[in-house]
C-alpha cells in the first residue's frame, strides 16, 4: 500500500476560538491500495470474485471490506442468476458513489488511474446508475462508456481493471482532485466575476429555516441565487467557470467548487462545534481555493441530516469583504 501524507492551512476568515474546530484537519496521513489488472473474474453483484485464487476484492469495491457472512450470501444469492460475459472494463465504484460528491469525488480519480493504467473504455456500473444524470453525463464528457448491469445477473470479465479509492474519505488525493478540475472545468473567455448562492430550498434535507431571508440577504450582494438540482452537469461546469466566490450551506453542490477557477473563494455555512465533517473544507485545500465559512445553529448536532438557522449577520460580515 501506499502512504500518502496531506497538509491543510487555516480558512481566511479564522476566527481564533474557531481553530479547535479545524485543527483535526491540518494533518492526514492514509494509506491507498493499488490498482489491479485481473483476468477472467467474476462481478457478484457488487463486488470481485476470482475463482483461480478464491479471492474476494471487497477492500477495493467497498469502503470497509466486507465480512464473511456478507460474502456468503452473495455466493448463495448469485449461484442461481444468469451470466453474461464482458471482454475488458473498469471498476471504479463503491457503496458510496451513487452520490454526486462521491462521484466526483472518489470515482472520477479512480477513472483517472484506471485510464492511465490500461485502455478500457467500458465502466461498470449498476443499472440503478442510469438515474444518475451525472454520472451518464460526465461519462460522456470523459469519453467512457457504462457498461451497466443488472442486479439479477452475474459478470464474468475477460481483463478487469480493478482501482482503488484514492484516499480515505474525508481525505483527498491532491494530484488527481486538481486531474479532475483540470479535465472537466471550462476555460471562460471572461474573467471569473459572478457571484453564486447556491440554495438548498429543494433539496430533501439540510435545509435553512430562514432561506428567504439568506436569499435576500446575499442578493444585496450581488449574488445569483440557483438551484443546482435544476441544472445539468455540463451546466454547472460553464457556470463555475465564470464564478469568482461562491457560496452555499453543508451539502453536495459545494462539491462544484471542482470547476471553480484558480483563487476563486468558497464560503461553507458550517454547523456550530462540528469539528467531523471537513470534507468541502479539505477539498478546497486540495484545489487551493480560498476558504471561508461561516457557523450557523443546527437542529441537531448530526450535520449530514440537520436543518439550520443560518446566522445572517456572520454571512453579512463575509460578503463584505468579498464586497471590499
Amino acid at each position: 500500500m501506499k502512504k500518502v501524507n496531506v497538509k491543510r492551512k487555516l480558512p481566511e476568515n479564522l476566527d481564533p476560538g474557531d481553530k479547535k474546530l479545524f485543527e483535526p484537519a491540518l494533518n492526514a496521513t492514509f494509506s491507498i491500495l493499488p490498482i489491479l489488472e485481473l483476468e477472467n473474474v467474476a462481478i457478484l453483484q457488487d463486488t470481485v470474485f476470482d475463482p483461480k485464487k478464491f479471492k474476494f476484492y471487497s477492500e477495493h469495491t467497498h469502503t470497509k471490506g466486507l465480512g464473511f457472512l456478507p460474502i456468503g450470501k452473495r455466493i448463495l444469492h448469485c449461484s442461481i442468476r444468469k451470466w453474461r460475459t464482458v471482454d475488458h472494463a473498469m471498476w471504479v465504484k463503491d457503496e458510496w458513489s451513487a452520490n454526486y460528491f462521491h462521484w466526483l469525488t472518489d470515482c472520477l480519480p479512480r477513472i483517472w488511474e484506471g485510464m492511465r493504467k490500461s485502455e478500457a473504455k467500458k465502466v461498470l456500473l449498476l443499472d440503478s446508475f442510469k438515474q444518475l444524470p451525472f454520472v451518464t453525463q460526465s461519462l460522456k464528457l470523459i469519453g467512457l462508456e457504462p457498461e451497466f448491469y443488472s442486479s439479477n445477473e452475474n459478470i464474468w470479465v475477460k481483463k478487469l481493471v480493478l482501482t482503488s479509492r484514492t484516499a480515505t474519505f474525508p481525505n483527498f488525493n491532491v494530484p488527481l482532485t486538481q486531474l479532475t478540475r483540470d479535465k472537466l472545468r471550462k476555460n471562460s473567455e471572461k474573467a471569473p466575476h459572478r457571484k453564486i448562492y447556491i440554495s438548498r430550498r429543494f433539496a430533501p434535507k439540510r435545509k435553512s429555516h430562514n432561506a428567504k431571508d439568506v436569499e435576500l440577504l446575499v442578493k444585496k450582494y450581488g449574488f445569483e441565487v440557483i438551484y443546482a438540482e435544476k441544472m445539468s452537469l455540463k451546466k454547472q461546469i460553464e457556470l463555475m467557470s465564470e464564478t469568482e466566490t461562491l457560496v452555499c450551506l453543508h451539502g453536495a453542490a459545494l462539491t462544484n467548487m471542482l470547476f471553480l477557477p484558480d483563487n476563486a473563494s468558497v464560503v461553507e455555512l458550517r454547523n456550530v462545534g462540528d469539528s467531523i465533517n471537513q470534507c468541502y473544507f479539505n477539498l478546497a485545500s486540495a484545489l487551493n481555493l480560498k476558504y471561508y465559512y461561516t457557523l450557523n445553529k443546527g437542529d441537531s448536532k448530526n450535520t449530514i441530516s440537520t436543518n439550520f438557522t443560518i446566522d445572517l449577520e456572520s454571512l453579512e460580515e463575509v460578503l463584505q469583504n468579498f464586497q471590499s
